[in-house]
This record gives C-alpha cells, structure tokens and sequence, in this order.
C-alpha cells in the first residue's frame, strides 16, 4: 500500500523513498516495491547495477586501493590512460574520481596553460553558457561582473536558429570587453548536450563558430563529457558530431558503469607542452598524472573501467545506444500531442520530455510513475530517460506507455 503521506501536493516534493537494493535494471524500494530504472542511478549505471562481470573484477581486484602518486603508479591505471588517450585522441590525462573534480581540473590546467604564456592567474576568467551543470565548479566558470554588464553567454535556443548570430557576436563582444578591462578568457566550458537542463543538444554551426573564434583568441575550448562521453550519446564522444577537437575533455559517469567513482580529463598535445615550460620554471609533472587525491587512479577503479569498456566494444554496446535511443524518441514523440507535453528531444539515450511544469513532473508524475513501477528523475519540468545501455526494446515500450497513460490523465 502506498503511504498516503506521499501524495502529490504542487508546490511541493514527495518525500524521499528508500532505495534498499538493485539488480540489473531494477531498484528495490521500501515504499514502491521493485522499479524499473529509468534513469540508471544517475546516467551511470550503463550496464545495470551488479553487473556480473565487473563484480569478478572487484572480487579478483577489490580492496587494492593505492591511488596514484609521485612515487608510483599501477598498470591498470596506464593502460586505462592508454586506451583512452587512443579513443579520444587526446595526448595525456588526469585521473579523479567526480565529474566536478574533472572539471575542476580542467580549470586548473586552463589556468596552468595560460600561465606558461606568462598571464597571471587573477588576470584569468572563464565563460560557460547559462543553464550548463559542470559539476561543483560551474557557477565559478562564468565572468560576471554586473556593474560592466559582463555576463556568461546565454544559452542557444537550439529550436530557433536565427538567435545562434546573436549569441555568437555576444561571445565576441566578451572577448573585447574582457581585454578592455585587463582580463583573459582561459577558456569556453560547454556540454554537448546539456544535461541538466533537459537533454539539449548544442546546434553544430554554434559550437563550430565559437571553436574558430576560441582558437583564434587562443581560449582553450573544455568539452565537458561527463554525462555524455563514453557512448550515452550514441558515439564514445558527442564531440565526434563536430568539426573540430577540443583541447581539453573531462570523462565521467558512464566510465566505471556505476560500480567505483571514476573520472578523468584529458588533454591535448598543446596543454601537455605547455607543462614542459613550467617544469623548466621549477614545476614538476607526472607522465599520466599530476596530483596525489585520494582514491585516484586505484588498481580497482582503473581494471573496472578496462572491463566496462571492454564489454562496450566486445558487445557493441555504443551502436547499439543509437538504435534504442533513435526507437525511443520515435515511439516517444507521439506524445508531443498532448496537451501538457512541450517537446521531446535528445541524443542517444540522453532523452528529455519536456512537460508543461516542474510542479506536474516533480510530484504528480514522479509519483504516478512509481506507484505503476517506473522510477524517473525530473530534471525541472524534463521528464529525463536516461536508461542503462543494456534496456530492452520491450522495456522502452512499457516505458512510453506508462508514461502516456500518466500523461493523458
């Protein structure tokens, strides 16, 4: 029986259920029984929880936990750094354990960067686009300064293409507005796909335009794939839609498949030359590393994301992302007639429903979705589908009829 103390009151949240377990695709839950995930814990839980085979790593691996260091490393470490350095191109790597550290890191070594040119770390500012996540470091990234009517850009309305120009010049016009006052762009943070704001897709001929005007100014473009990369876009890298490379990428999530936290940011050939004139100023670096936090790196952390993108490439998981996302955001369109639904978008199996309001999606339909054994996880008014890799035709269909039926009522 479902307490009625969980009734969907708008204006406010349910209360919080309790998760006591999992099982492949599946939670078990104290208030609601057994639900069907729709949201794989959060995004990274790509090939179901208690995945057999990444338990016989932890069981083979587990409770070696020596994190990288100076002094030593492991060899599940430098062949994760391999393998991915070979994936995305990119030259060399940090290794963290959260998105927010990796992109912490990312403005750490954009600072770095600009400092082997001689700027001053308090000469340096970042953009980012309004409504983009990046971890705990996001609201630090944007320049705002109001009493210079200097802001962050604003986010492309990626459905109305005539205001990508306008946003473009205003991108322009903060290069300018930051030399005129002393300061330096070190670099455009950006999600392909902006998660958090409900599964937006950065039109192509945007994120191209600021790339040829990033690189001219030399600012450091930083793709933060931290919900996108490692094929929950349908690609290994949402990037590899576009025509350029960006100098730094920061990895996440999907990596570990939820089974240890593990997270990296990557960096290309420029940013990793740029450490040897700091090392010839009296700054020491690490061939695959660069600083001793705890738990990076580890024996275990490191064979589990060799295995899980072992299972990727051997199962052919990534394409396999493509056709399930391309089938659901078919069968989940005939909804958009609904008087209530806004849009359906995304990439992959990165999908947002977006819905009339938060107050429907966080109470009324989170709940009615679970009482009929169905978890979602709103992103404001976003109805996010974010299953594992591993989710099933039929499960997609039970999905998009259970959510139809809330819907229509």
């Amino acid at each position: 029986m479902i307490n009625s103390n969980l009734a969907p009151q708008f204006g406010k949240r349910n209360p919080p259920f309790t998760v006591i377990g999992g099982e492949g695709l599946s939670i078990f839950t104290k208030e609601f029984g057994n639900l069907f995930d729709s949201v794989a814990g959060y995004w990274y839980n790509i090939l179901g929880m208690r995945h057999p085979e990444l338990l016989q790593v932890k069981s083979e691996i587990g409770g070696i936990a020596t994190h990288l260091y100076e002094e030593y490393t492991n060899p599940y470490a430098e062949s994760l750094a391999k393998i991915l350095c070979e994936k995305t191109s990119m030259k060399n790597l940090v290794f963290s354990t959260t998105g927010s550290m990796a992109n912490e890191n990312a403005r750490k070594e954009a600072i770095h960067y600009h400092e082997s040119k001689g700027i001053k770390p308090d000469e340096l500012v970042f953009v980012t686009i309004n409504g983009s996540y990046h971890g705990s470091v996001g609201e630090m990234l944007k320049w705002i300064d109001p009493q210079q009517n200097l802001y962050a850009i604003q986010e492309p309305i990626y459905e109305k293409k005539d205001r990508i120009e306008e946003i473009v010049t205003q991108y322009e016009d903060n290069i300018e507005k930051a030399n005129s006052h002393g300061k330096t762009i070190a670099g455009f943070f950006y999600e392909p796909v902006m998660g958090v704001r409900g599964a937006v897709p950065l039109p192509n001929d945007y994120i191209e335009k600021i790339a040829v005007i990033s690189k001219k100014n030399d600012i450091l473009m930083i793709a933060d794939e931290v919900t996108t990369g490692v094929g929950r876009t349908g690609k290994f890298l949402y990037g590899e839609n576009f025509n350029f490379k960006p100098d730094i990428i920061c990895l996440g999530k999907a990596i570990s498949a939820g089974h240890y936290p593990v997270a990296l940011t990557l960096f290309n050939e420029k940013i990793v030359n740029s450490w040897t004139v700091l090392e010839q100023n009296g700054q020491q670096y690490s061939k695959i590393h660069r600083r001793g936090n705890s738990m990076v790196g580890t024996q275990e952390g490191s064979a589990i994301s060799l295995k899980v993108l072992e299972i990727l490439d051997r199962d052919n998981l990534i394409h396999q992302v493509e056709e399930k996302g391309k089938y659901a955001v078919e069968q989940l369109k005939k909804i958009e007639d609904y008087s209530n639904v806004r849009e359906v978008r995304g990439k992959g199996l990165l999908i947002g429903i977006d819905i009339e309001n938060s107050d429907l999606a966080k109470n009324y339909v989170s709940l009615e979705m679970r009482k009929r054994g169905i978890n979602i996880l709103p992103e404001g008014r976003v109805i996010m589908f974010n299953p594992a890799y591993v989710v099933s035709f039929e499960q997609i269909d039970y999905y998009v009829k259970t959510l139809s039926e809330v819907l229509s009522k």
